[in-house]
């Protein structure tokens, strides 16, 4: 089948989900490509129709495992009429758990034909020293490659993948419950406040966080111009320690087709 065009969407609050979705769907040249942005709270109430001339390609970070609470309520926005989709998941070089097989499970429901997944490893969003700097070339060169062989398989068949890991019922999430904080360097610009995914961070007062409402992606700190905004170092050193073992080995990408 021709397809009209494709649609890369991504939840991506710390910008390295955006960069692994938009890899893959550099394999379909020619095609024209749209890119959807769920992060931002004001976007949180778009829709979007799908039809079967098509293609999905949406990515998500992995939050303790699960797909975050609040991509979950984006993704639900997203309607497919036996529209194939990939399935990305980004994880932070620890492991991304259920992640995989969620989105699958969410999709599906949503009325789109998952024909394959794909684990990313990206930056840890919170201990930058794991993980660091991927996606690299390298790694958005492969995920280019996975692309392609999506493609080649799509030429022939679109079925659903039965090739993605996971379990259900899926691993219970538990929030890190870690809240960055403002110095002195915040210029009020509000740029984290537009970005925030559920609204966490008042646009006339963005030198705070509502706790109830923040999720702990760690957009605020990695869009922040002055970088005016963190996780206090004691906790990082905490995290850091604690996360050794898990992600100290390089992990690599995966394809499941």
């Amino acid at each position: 089948m021709e397809y009209k065009q494709i649609l890369q969407a991504y939840f991506s609050p710390c910008g390295t989900t955006q960069k692994a979705v938009c890899s893959v769907g550099q394999a379909w040249e020619g095609v024209h490509k749209k890119e959807i942005d769920m992060t931002p709270f004001a976007l949180a109430t778009q829709s979007y129709d799908m039809t079967e001339q098509e293609i999905l390609i949406v990515g998500v970070p992995a939050f303790g495992g699960r797909v975050p609470e609040t991509a979950v309520q984006r993704l639900q926005k997203f309607h497919g009429n036996y529209t194939p989709a990939i399935a990305v998941v980004t994880y932070g070089n620890r492991a991304f758990d259920d992640t995989l097989l969620e989105l699958q499970d969410i999709l599906q429901k949503q009325g789109f034909v998952v024909v394959a997944g794909i684990s990313a490893v990206t930056e840890h969003s919170i201990v930058h020293c794991f993980g660091k700097d991927r996606p690299t070339t390298e790694d958005c060169k492969q995920l280019c490659v996975f692309g392609k062989q999506i493609k080649t398989k799509m030429e022939t068949s679109i079925e659903p993948t039965t090739k993605i890991t996971g379990n259900r019922p899926y691993i219970t999430y538990h929030s890190s419950g870690l809240v960055p904080v403002c110095d002195d360097g915040c210029q009020g610009c509000g740029i984290c406040a537009d970005h925030c995914p559920t609204g966490a961070i008042p646009k006339d007062k963005p030198n705070t966080t509502d706790k109830q409402k923040c999720i702990s992606c760690m957009g605020c700190i990695a869009i922040c111009p002055e970088k005016a905004r963190s996780i206090p170092v004691p906790v990082l050193d905490m995290l850091t320690e604690r996360l050794q073992t898990a992600c100290s080995v390089k992990k690599e990408n995966g394809l499941y087709l």
